[in-house]
Formats: C-alpha cells, sequence, structure tokens
C-alpha cells in the first residue's frame, strides 16, 4: 500500500484532492489543510510515517516542496509536481513566470475588493478548458466553500511569499524519482515553467495534459490518477 501526501494551492484547501481520495482510497492518502507557507509544517506531517511516502505538491504546494527540498527529500519515497513553477514571477533570465505587472494587479485587486478578484483568480485555473457541466458544478462548490473561509491577511501574505520565491538553484538537487504533470492551457503556472524543471532535473518525467488548464489533477482527474498510479508502481 502506497502513502501519497497532497499539498494544495494557494488560498485552497485538501478538498481539492477529492477526486484523488476516491480513487486511491486503497492506498493511505492525505491531502492536509496547510497553515499558510509556514516553515516546517510539511516536514512535521511526513516524520509521522515510518515508511517514506510520495509527496505530491500542486500549484504553491510546489514551491513549498522546492522552498525546504533539503529537508524534505530525505523522507520522501518520491516527488510529484502539478502546475508548478520554480519561480512564480517571470524574471529577465526566466520569461517562463506569470508577468509581473499580471501578479501585481491581482494582489491588489484581492486587497481592494476581495470577492469579484476571487472569481477572476479562480476563472484563471480551468482557463480555456473544455469542462463538463457537472464538474463545473463541482468546481463552483468547492471555490464558494474556500472563498467564503480564506483569512485576506493570510492570503496576501502567501501570495508575497509566492512572488518572492525563486528556486530554479534548488532543481538539480532533487536525487528521488519525480513527475512532472502540466496542463497545456494552464495561465497560472505555465506549461512552459513545467518544461524547464523537466530539464534540469535529472531523469525526471514530463506528461504535459492536451487542452488541461491549472487543475488538471481536477478537470482530467482520470488521466492524471493514471499517472500516479503509473508512478506508483514504477518505484
Amino acid at each position: 500500500m502506497a502513502k501519497i501526501i497532497f499539498l494544495h494551492g494557494w488560498s485552497m484547501n485538501g478538498d481539492v484532492f477529492i477526486r484523488q481520495k476516491d480513487s486511491f482510497a486503497c492506498h493511505h492518502v492525505d491531502a492536509p489543510d496547510l497553515h499558510g507557507t509556514h516553515h516546517g509544517q510539511i516536514s512535521t506531517l511526513l516524520s509521522t510515517f515510518e515508511d517514506k511516502p510520495i509527496l505530491a505538491g500542486w500549484s504553491m504546494g510546489v514551491s513549498m516542496i522546492l522552498s525546504e527540498l533539503e529537508l524534505l527529500q530525505p523522507m520522501v519515497s518520491g516527488l510529484i509536481f502539478i502546475s508548478g513553477t520554480p519561480c512564480f514571477l517571470a524574471r529577465e533570465d526566466f520569461p517562463q513566470g506569470m508577468r509581473q505587472s499580471i501578479a501585481r494587479k491581482l494582489y491588489r485587486d484581492l486587497r481592494k475588493d476581495f470577492d469579484p478578484a476571487w472569481r477572476v483568480f479562480t476563472e484563471l485555473l480551468t482557463h480555456a478548458e473544455t469542462i463538463d457541466d457537472s464538474t463545473l458544478s463541482e468546481l463552483k462548490g468547492l471555490f464558494d466553500r474556500v472563498g467564503n473561509n480564506i483569512v485576506l491577511k493570510q492570503a496576501l501574505a502567501d501570495l508575497e511569499w509566492l512572488y518572492k520565491g525563486d528556486y530554479r538553484d534548488k532543481l538539480k538537487g532533487i536525487k528521488v524519482p519525480l513527475m512532472i504533470i502540466s496542463g497545456s492551457q494552464d495561465r497560472i503556472c505555465f506549461p512552459d515553467a513545467s518544461r524547464y524543471m523537466a530539464d534540469n532535473v535529472q531523469d525526471a518525467s514530463l506528461h504535459i495534459i492536451d487542452g488541461a488548464g491549472h487543475m488538471p489533477f481536477f478537470t482530467r482527474a482520470e488521466e492524471v490518477n493514471l499517472l500516479i498510479r503509473d508512478f506508483i508502481d514504477g518505484h
């Protein structure tokens, strides 16, 4: 029985991984609600496992893993990066990140009037995807529940943390098996950022889900879960 821990993205919670919890019910699956980006919370969780689990991060979850890679890597048997980036904001030597003007506008809009800015953000998560009505309804309910429980001060602090992060120099230090998954239509963490990570990690596998956005584990759960199952079986 494999052990898998899923780390959610910015301002979300573990409920986003409901389609993984259901699919991998025969395994030990944990999707904790993270308390901001506080250092040490992931290692504390990992320390409760006798056997090394697979650690899967989505979006900000990827950044959190990379930020503490030296501490976390000896505690896991493998890593899965879903819709992540080693550097959230674009820089002169990293055009694969989000344009700084767009990111700063999101921050200002969230601080000024949270509700409409949150709706804009959640729409970006599935931008340009073709999604069935049932999945859209489930996502809307999820986003509404999450949005009603967000503490704005913490959300803005986590966003600032994301914007400051640059973990490109950590990539070559990844020695455990790594699978990278991205959606071809992702407009938060672009697929080119995933390609960059794959190019800079020895023996990493890369899977671009055609037509998927920032949440392929939810909108294309069957495909992603199959990849995860193959990853589990392969090591």
